[in-house]
Protein backbone atom coordinates (compact mmCIF):
# COMPACT_ATOMS: atom_id res chain seq x y z
CA UNK A 1 0.00 0.00 0.00
CA UNK A 2 1.60 3.31 -1.35
CA UNK A 3 0.92 6.69 0.81
CA UNK A 4 1.46 10.29 0.25
CA UNK A 5 0.79 13.25 3.02
CA UNK A 6 -1.50 15.71 1.80
CA UNK A 7 -1.58 17.35 5.13
CA UNK A 8 -1.95 17.00 8.88
CA UNK A 9 -4.57 13.87 9.84
CA UNK A 10 -4.87 13.99 5.60
CA UNK A 11 -3.03 10.95 3.73
CA UNK A 12 -3.70 9.60 0.27
CA UNK A 13 -3.49 6.19 -0.26
CA UNK A 14 -3.34 3.43 -3.26
CA UNK A 15 -4.43 0.15 -2.15
CA UNK A 16 -6.13 -2.51 -3.90
CA UNK A 17 -5.92 -0.57 -6.87
CA UNK A 18 -7.96 3.14 -5.67
CA UNK A 19 -6.71 5.92 -4.15
CA UNK A 20 -8.33 6.85 -0.95
CA UNK A 21 -7.86 10.09 1.62
CA UNK A 22 -7.72 8.67 5.37
CA UNK A 23 -7.11 10.27 8.44
CA UNK A 24 -3.30 9.09 10.41
CA UNK A 25 -5.59 6.34 12.23
CA UNK A 26 -7.62 4.71 9.54
CA UNK A 27 -4.23 4.61 7.61
CA UNK A 28 -3.11 2.35 10.31
CA UNK A 29 -5.76 0.45 10.53
CA UNK A 30 -5.99 -0.35 7.04
CA UNK A 31 -1.92 -1.37 6.94
CA UNK A 32 -2.66 -3.20 9.94
CA UNK A 33 -5.38 -5.32 8.13
CA UNK A 34 -3.37 -5.76 4.80
CA UNK A 35 -0.11 -7.07 6.87
CA UNK A 36 -2.80 -9.68 8.42
CA UNK A 37 -1.41 -8.68 11.74
CA UNK A 38 -3.17 -10.15 14.47
CA UNK A 39 -6.35 -8.20 16.31
CA UNK A 40 -4.92 -8.68 19.68
CA UNK A 41 -1.55 -6.99 18.62
CA UNK A 42 -3.46 -4.37 16.73
CA UNK A 43 -5.35 -3.49 20.26
CA UNK A 44 -1.80 -3.70 22.07
CA UNK A 45 -0.72 -0.62 19.29
CA UNK A 46 -3.48 1.45 18.88
CA UNK A 47 -4.94 1.08 22.57
CA UNK A 48 -8.28 -0.09 21.38
CA UNK A 49 -9.85 -3.21 22.25
CA UNK A 50 -11.62 -5.97 20.04
CA UNK A 51 -15.41 -4.65 20.17
CA UNK A 52 -14.23 -1.22 19.72
CA UNK A 53 -11.81 -2.23 16.58
CA UNK A 54 -14.79 -4.28 15.32
CA UNK A 55 -16.48 -0.90 15.05
CA UNK A 56 -14.00 0.90 13.56
CA UNK A 57 -13.37 -1.29 10.75
CA UNK A 58 -16.99 -1.75 9.93
CA UNK A 59 -16.98 2.63 9.52
CA UNK A 60 -14.35 2.44 7.55
CA UNK A 61 -15.85 -0.31 4.89
CA UNK A 62 -19.05 2.15 4.96
CA UNK A 63 -17.54 5.22 4.21
CA UNK A 64 -14.47 5.05 3.07
CA UNK A 65 -14.58 2.02 0.85
CA UNK A 66 -17.25 3.58 -1.21
CA UNK A 67 -15.43 6.85 -2.09
CA UNK A 68 -12.82 7.26 -4.61
CA UNK A 69 -10.18 9.39 -4.98
CA UNK A 70 -11.95 12.27 -7.06
CA UNK A 71 -13.17 13.82 -3.65
CA UNK A 72 -13.64 17.38 -3.84
CA UNK A 73 -11.59 17.73 -0.67
CA UNK A 74 -8.63 16.70 -2.87
CA UNK A 75 -6.89 19.81 -3.64
CA UNK A 76 -3.57 17.96 -4.80
CA UNK A 77 0.37 20.29 -5.12
CA UNK A 78 1.54 18.01 -7.78
CA UNK A 79 -0.47 15.19 -9.74
CA UNK A 80 -0.81 11.61 -8.21
CA UNK A 81 -0.72 10.08 -11.78
CA UNK A 82 1.13 10.89 -14.82
CA UNK A 83 0.98 8.85 -18.18
CA UNK A 84 4.45 9.43 -20.18
CA UNK A 85 4.64 8.53 -23.53
CA UNK A 86 8.53 7.53 -23.17
CA UNK A 87 8.85 7.48 -26.70
CA UNK A 88 7.09 8.00 -30.42
CA UNK A 89 8.86 4.50 -31.67
CA UNK A 90 6.79 1.61 -32.80
CA UNK A 91 8.25 -2.06 -33.64
CA UNK A 92 4.76 -2.28 -35.01
CA UNK A 93 1.98 -0.46 -37.73
CA UNK A 94 -1.14 -1.86 -36.42
CA UNK A 95 -4.51 -0.94 -39.01
CA UNK A 96 -6.23 0.86 -35.86
CA UNK A 97 -3.57 2.97 -34.12
CA UNK A 98 -5.38 6.13 -33.12
CA UNK A 99 -1.82 7.73 -32.81
CA UNK A 100 -1.64 6.93 -36.73
CA UNK A 101 1.59 7.21 -38.50
CA UNK A 102 5.05 8.02 -35.71
CA UNK A 103 7.55 9.98 -36.39
CA UNK A 104 10.21 7.82 -33.80
CA UNK A 105 11.08 10.93 -32.04
CA UNK A 106 12.36 10.19 -28.08
CA UNK A 107 14.59 12.28 -25.95
CA UNK A 108 18.28 10.60 -24.85
CA UNK A 109 18.45 8.45 -21.89
CA UNK A 110 20.07 11.26 -19.53
CA UNK A 111 17.35 13.73 -20.31
CA UNK A 112 14.40 10.59 -19.55
CA UNK A 113 16.69 10.09 -16.58
CA UNK A 114 16.03 13.34 -15.54
CA UNK A 115 12.53 13.73 -16.20
CA UNK A 116 12.34 10.47 -14.35
CA UNK A 117 13.57 12.25 -11.60
CA UNK A 118 11.08 15.21 -11.21
CA UNK A 119 8.20 12.82 -11.28
CA UNK A 120 10.03 10.88 -8.27
CA UNK A 121 10.75 14.35 -6.49
CA UNK A 122 7.06 15.74 -6.99
CA UNK A 123 5.52 12.90 -4.51
CA UNK A 124 3.51 11.00 -7.51
CA UNK A 125 1.91 7.77 -6.88
CA UNK A 126 1.69 5.78 -10.14
CA UNK A 127 3.02 6.35 -13.39
CA UNK A 128 1.83 4.75 -17.37
CA UNK A 129 4.29 4.31 -19.26
CA UNK A 130 3.32 4.03 -23.00
CA UNK A 131 4.28 5.13 -26.34
CA UNK A 132 5.09 4.07 -29.33
CA UNK A 133 5.70 0.91 -27.99
CA UNK A 134 7.50 2.04 -24.53
CA UNK A 135 9.68 -1.36 -24.67
CA UNK A 136 11.82 -0.34 -27.63
CA UNK A 137 13.22 2.78 -25.66
CA UNK A 138 17.25 1.95 -25.03
CA UNK A 139 17.14 2.50 -21.06
CA UNK A 140 13.27 1.55 -20.28
CA UNK A 141 14.52 -1.59 -17.69
CA UNK A 142 16.52 1.21 -15.94
CA UNK A 143 13.66 3.41 -15.76
CA UNK A 144 10.92 1.09 -14.58
CA UNK A 145 13.30 0.16 -11.93
CA UNK A 146 14.11 3.44 -10.35
CA UNK A 147 10.29 4.09 -10.16
CA UNK A 148 10.07 0.99 -8.44
CA UNK A 149 12.66 1.18 -6.35
CA UNK A 150 11.10 5.15 -5.28
CA UNK A 151 7.92 3.18 -4.42
CA UNK A 152 5.95 4.43 -7.53
CA UNK A 153 3.72 2.23 -9.02
CA UNK A 154 4.53 1.31 -12.54
CA UNK A 155 1.99 0.27 -14.91
CA UNK A 156 3.29 -0.33 -19.06
CA UNK A 157 1.28 -0.92 -22.03
CA UNK A 158 2.61 -2.65 -24.50
CA UNK A 159 2.27 -5.45 -26.94
CA UNK A 160 4.92 -7.46 -25.33
CA UNK A 161 6.59 -8.28 -28.08
CA UNK A 162 10.01 -7.52 -26.04
CA UNK A 163 8.16 -8.49 -22.85
CA UNK A 164 10.08 -11.53 -21.63
CA UNK A 165 13.03 -9.51 -22.44
CA UNK A 166 12.60 -6.54 -19.84
CA UNK A 167 11.86 -9.35 -17.72
CA UNK A 168 14.93 -11.08 -17.75
CA UNK A 169 16.97 -7.88 -16.79
CA UNK A 170 14.79 -6.36 -13.91
CA UNK A 171 13.41 -9.94 -12.56
CA UNK A 172 15.62 -10.59 -10.01
CA UNK A 173 16.14 -7.40 -8.71
CA UNK A 174 12.36 -6.45 -8.31
CA UNK A 175 10.87 -7.60 -5.06
CA UNK A 176 7.18 -6.24 -4.88
CA UNK A 177 6.17 -7.53 -8.69
CA UNK A 178 2.03 -6.32 -7.74
CA UNK A 179 4.07 -2.49 -8.25
CA UNK A 180 4.35 -3.62 -11.84
CA UNK A 181 1.49 -4.19 -13.95
CA UNK A 182 1.38 -4.68 -17.58
CA UNK A 183 -1.29 -3.90 -19.95
CA UNK A 184 -1.29 -5.96 -23.26
CA UNK A 185 -2.55 -5.69 -26.60
CA UNK A 186 -4.36 -8.56 -27.33
CA UNK A 187 -6.46 -8.19 -30.41
CA UNK A 188 -8.60 -11.31 -31.14
CA UNK A 189 -7.36 -15.18 -31.97
CA UNK A 190 -4.32 -15.53 -34.35
CA UNK A 191 -5.52 -14.32 -37.36
CA UNK A 192 -7.39 -11.83 -36.66
CA UNK A 193 -4.34 -10.66 -34.08
CA UNK A 194 -1.91 -10.85 -37.11
CA UNK A 195 -3.81 -9.16 -39.75
CA UNK A 196 -4.27 -6.25 -37.31
CA UNK A 197 -1.04 -6.14 -35.72
CA UNK A 198 1.35 -8.40 -38.44
CA UNK A 199 2.55 -11.46 -38.79
CA UNK A 200 3.93 -13.52 -36.05
CA UNK A 201 3.42 -11.37 -33.81
CA UNK A 202 0.08 -13.64 -31.66
CA UNK A 203 2.17 -16.82 -30.64
CA UNK A 204 5.18 -14.22 -29.45
CA UNK A 205 2.73 -11.69 -27.42
CA UNK A 206 0.61 -15.26 -25.83
CA UNK A 207 3.92 -16.76 -25.02
CA UNK A 208 5.11 -13.45 -23.39
CA UNK A 209 2.21 -13.14 -20.90
CA UNK A 210 2.08 -16.56 -19.98
CA UNK A 211 6.17 -15.62 -19.03
CA UNK A 212 4.81 -13.14 -17.18
CA UNK A 213 2.11 -14.67 -15.22
CA UNK A 214 4.45 -17.43 -14.68
CA UNK A 215 6.90 -14.68 -12.97
CA UNK A 216 4.77 -13.41 -10.67
CA UNK A 217 3.37 -10.48 -12.31
CA UNK A 218 -0.32 -8.72 -12.83
CA UNK A 219 -1.17 -9.05 -16.86
CA UNK A 220 -4.23 -6.79 -18.06
CA UNK A 221 -5.15 -7.10 -21.57
CA UNK A 222 -7.16 -4.44 -23.89
CA UNK A 223 -8.86 -5.45 -26.70
CA UNK A 224 -10.29 -2.88 -29.51
CA UNK A 225 -13.30 -4.14 -31.02
CA UNK A 226 -13.30 -4.01 -34.92
CA UNK A 227 -14.73 -5.79 -38.19
CA UNK A 228 -11.69 -8.26 -37.79
CA UNK A 229 -11.71 -9.20 -34.58
CA UNK A 230 -15.16 -8.95 -33.65
CA UNK A 231 -16.21 -12.62 -34.14
CA UNK A 232 -12.75 -13.69 -31.98
CA UNK A 233 -14.04 -12.27 -28.98
CA UNK A 234 -15.92 -14.63 -27.14
CA UNK A 235 -13.25 -17.56 -27.53
CA UNK A 236 -10.46 -15.37 -27.30
CA UNK A 237 -11.98 -13.85 -23.47
CA UNK A 238 -11.81 -17.88 -22.52
CA UNK A 239 -8.15 -18.16 -24.03
CA UNK A 240 -7.09 -15.26 -21.95
CA UNK A 241 -8.90 -16.04 -18.49
CA UNK A 242 -8.10 -19.56 -18.67
CA UNK A 243 -4.37 -18.20 -19.27
CA UNK A 244 -4.69 -16.22 -15.29
CA UNK A 245 -5.02 -12.86 -17.31
CA UNK A 246 -5.90 -10.47 -14.27
CA UNK A 247 -8.60 -8.64 -16.38
CA UNK A 248 -9.47 -8.56 -19.79
CA UNK A 249 -11.09 -4.80 -21.03
CA UNK A 250 -12.57 -4.29 -24.47
CA UNK A 251 -12.63 -1.02 -25.89
CA UNK A 252 -14.03 0.55 -28.90
CA UNK A 253 -12.35 1.75 -31.72
CA UNK A 254 -10.93 5.33 -31.91
CA UNK A 255 -11.50 6.59 -35.45
CA UNK A 256 -8.62 8.57 -35.81
CA UNK A 257 -4.81 7.67 -37.16
CA UNK A 258 -4.90 4.78 -39.05
CA UNK A 259 -8.26 3.77 -38.26
CA UNK A 260 -11.06 4.31 -39.93
CA UNK A 261 -14.78 4.11 -40.26
CA UNK A 262 -14.78 1.27 -42.48
CA UNK A 263 -13.60 -1.24 -38.92
CA UNK A 264 -15.71 0.22 -36.91
CA UNK A 265 -18.66 -2.65 -35.88
CA UNK A 266 -22.46 -1.20 -35.79
CA UNK A 267 -24.32 -0.25 -32.47
CA UNK A 268 -26.51 -3.19 -32.55
CA UNK A 269 -22.79 -5.51 -32.62
CA UNK A 270 -22.20 -3.63 -29.62
CA UNK A 271 -24.83 -4.23 -27.60
CA UNK A 272 -24.97 -8.10 -28.91
CA UNK A 273 -21.61 -8.95 -27.66
CA UNK A 274 -21.98 -7.53 -24.06
CA UNK A 275 -24.89 -10.05 -24.07
CA UNK A 276 -23.05 -12.46 -25.28
CA UNK A 277 -20.43 -11.55 -22.96
CA UNK A 278 -23.56 -11.95 -20.10
CA UNK A 279 -24.50 -15.33 -21.23
CA UNK A 280 -20.66 -16.45 -20.99
CA UNK A 281 -20.59 -15.28 -17.37
CA UNK A 282 -23.38 -17.53 -16.58
CA UNK A 283 -21.25 -20.62 -17.72
CA UNK A 284 -18.00 -19.43 -16.19
CA UNK A 285 -18.63 -17.32 -12.84
CA UNK A 286 -14.65 -18.59 -12.42
CA UNK A 287 -13.48 -15.68 -14.84
CA UNK A 288 -14.80 -13.01 -12.64
CA UNK A 289 -14.79 -9.26 -14.50
CA UNK A 290 -14.55 -7.95 -17.66
CA UNK A 291 -14.66 -4.53 -18.30
CA UNK A 292 -16.31 -3.83 -21.30
CA UNK A 293 -15.61 0.33 -22.42
CA UNK A 294 -18.08 2.78 -23.93
CA UNK A 295 -20.84 0.70 -24.82
CA UNK A 296 -23.47 3.08 -26.75
CA UNK A 297 -26.73 1.81 -24.91
CA UNK A 298 -30.32 2.72 -25.62
CA UNK A 299 -30.41 5.99 -24.16
CA UNK A 300 -27.59 7.18 -26.73
CA UNK A 301 -24.62 7.22 -24.10
CA UNK A 302 -21.73 5.31 -24.47
CA UNK A 303 -20.85 3.79 -20.87
CA UNK A 304 -18.10 1.51 -19.40
CA UNK A 305 -19.92 -1.82 -18.07
CA UNK A 306 -18.04 -4.64 -15.30
CA UNK A 307 -19.65 -7.69 -16.39
CA UNK A 308 -19.75 -11.40 -14.35
CA UNK A 309 -21.80 -14.18 -13.46
CA UNK A 310 -24.30 -11.99 -11.01
CA UNK A 311 -23.75 -8.57 -11.77
CA UNK A 312 -23.70 -5.71 -14.53
CA UNK A 313 -22.60 -3.02 -13.63
CA UNK A 314 -22.13 0.81 -14.99
CA UNK A 315 -18.81 1.93 -13.82
CA UNK A 316 -19.27 5.51 -12.08
CA UNK A 317 -22.95 5.84 -12.46
CA UNK A 318 -23.75 8.80 -10.50
CA UNK A 319 -19.77 9.81 -9.82
CA UNK A 320 -18.11 9.29 -12.75
CA UNK A 321 -15.04 12.14 -13.06
CA UNK A 322 -12.40 12.43 -15.84
CA UNK A 323 -9.19 13.16 -13.71
CA UNK A 324 -7.20 14.89 -16.46
CA UNK A 325 -5.29 17.89 -14.69
CA UNK A 326 -7.47 17.05 -11.39
CA UNK A 327 -5.04 13.97 -10.61
CA UNK A 328 -3.30 13.17 -13.30
CA UNK A 329 -1.57 14.79 -16.63
CA UNK A 330 0.14 13.36 -19.65
CA UNK A 331 3.57 13.84 -20.57
CA UNK A 332 4.41 13.37 -24.37
CA UNK A 333 7.39 11.81 -25.61
CA UNK A 334 9.29 15.34 -26.33
CA UNK A 335 9.08 16.23 -22.85
CA UNK A 336 6.06 18.62 -23.14
CA UNK A 337 2.75 17.83 -20.42
CA UNK A 338 -0.81 18.27 -20.97
CA UNK A 339 -4.22 18.08 -18.91
CA UNK A 340 -5.55 15.73 -21.45
CA UNK A 341 -3.20 14.35 -24.72
CA UNK A 342 -6.00 14.68 -27.00
CA UNK A 343 -7.02 18.26 -26.32
CA UNK A 344 -3.74 19.89 -27.43
CA UNK A 345 -4.98 23.35 -25.43
CA UNK A 346 -4.70 21.88 -22.21
CA UNK A 347 -0.74 22.58 -22.61
CA UNK A 348 1.30 22.78 -19.26
CA UNK A 349 4.61 23.31 -20.10
CA UNK A 350 8.22 21.65 -20.75
CA UNK A 351 9.92 19.14 -18.53
CA UNK A 352 12.97 19.82 -20.57
CA UNK A 353 12.75 23.48 -19.03
CA UNK A 354 10.70 23.40 -16.23
CA UNK A 355 9.90 20.29 -13.21
CA UNK A 356 6.61 19.00 -13.07
CA UNK A 357 5.86 21.20 -9.92
CA UNK A 358 5.99 24.47 -11.97
CA UNK A 359 4.08 23.22 -14.79
CA UNK A 360 1.48 22.01 -12.79
CA UNK A 361 0.45 24.94 -11.76
CA UNK A 362 0.12 26.89 -15.11
CA UNK A 363 -2.98 29.18 -15.56
CA UNK A 364 -4.02 26.64 -18.94
CA UNK A 365 -4.81 23.96 -16.03
CA UNK A 366 -6.77 26.20 -14.50
CA UNK A 367 -8.87 26.87 -17.53
CA UNK A 368 -8.92 23.30 -18.40
CA UNK A 369 -10.39 22.71 -15.36
CA UNK A 370 -13.04 25.03 -15.81
CA UNK A 371 -14.09 23.90 -18.82
CA UNK A 372 -14.03 20.02 -17.40
CA UNK A 373 -16.28 21.81 -14.20
CA UNK A 374 -18.84 23.00 -17.11
CA UNK A 375 -19.06 20.42 -19.68
CA UNK A 376 -18.42 17.20 -18.41
CA UNK A 377 -21.26 16.48 -16.27
CA UNK A 378 -21.74 12.82 -17.52
CA UNK A 379 -20.02 10.01 -18.64
CA UNK A 380 -19.20 11.07 -22.10
CA UNK A 381 -15.40 12.07 -22.76
CA UNK A 382 -14.39 15.57 -22.53
CA UNK A 383 -12.21 14.75 -25.66
CA UNK A 384 -15.26 12.92 -27.90
CA UNK A 385 -17.33 15.92 -27.39
CA UNK A 386 -15.03 18.40 -28.45
CA UNK A 387 -14.56 15.77 -31.49
CA UNK A 388 -10.91 15.59 -30.29
CA UNK A 389 -11.12 11.76 -30.13
CA UNK A 390 -12.51 9.59 -32.48
CA UNK A 391 -15.96 10.29 -34.50
CA UNK A 392 -19.66 10.47 -33.20
CA UNK A 393 -21.79 7.72 -33.87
Amino acid sequence: MLKRKLKDQQNLILWNGKYYVVNDLTFELIDMFDKKIDIKEIERKTGYNKKELNILYAEIEEKILLKDYYENNLNLETPIKIQWKITNKCNLRCKHCYLGKLDGFELPYNKVKEIANTIINSNVMEITLSGGECLTYKGIDKIIKKFIDNGIKVDVFTNALLLKDLLDKIDSDLFNKEALLFYVSVDGLKESHETIRGKNTFDKTISNIKYAIGKGYPVVTNTVINKINYSDIIDMIVLLKEMKVKDVQLSNLIVQGTADNSMKISHTQQLALKEKINDLYQNHPEFGFIYYSEVPDSDGLRKVYSLSKDKKEFIGNDNWKCTAGVARVTIDSDGKVYCCPFIKDSYLGDLNKENLSEVWYNKNRYKFLKRLSEENNDRVCLAIKQKKKGEEE
